[in-house]
C-alpha cells in the first residue's frame, strides 16, 4: 500500500458504506423526480453561450425555459 491508502481501513470502509446506503435510502437515485417547471438543458446551454450566470439573468430570460 502507498499514501492514501495505507491509512484507509476495513472499519473506515465501512462506515462509509454505511453512509453512502443512509444517504441513498434518504434520497433514491433510481426513482423519477419531480419537475422542476424549466428546461435546465436549453438554460445551461443558453447561459454558457452568452457567458451569463444563471443567477444573472432576468426574470423574462428564465420565462424562455419554462416547460
Amino acid at each position: 500500500m502507498n499514501g492514501l491508502t495505507m491509512n484507509y481501513s476495513k472499519t473506515e470502509c465501512a462506515s462509509k458504506d454505511k453512509l453512502v446506503q443512509d444517504f441513498i435510502k434518504q434520497v433514491n437515485p433510481y426513482r423519477a423526480k419531480p419537475s422542476l417547471g424549466i428546461d435546465l438543458r436549453s438554460l445551461s446551454k443558453y447561459a454558457k453561450e452568452n457567458n451569463k450566470a444563471v443567477q444573472e439573468m432576468t426574470a423574462s430570460e428564465l420565462k424562455n425555459f419554462a416547460l
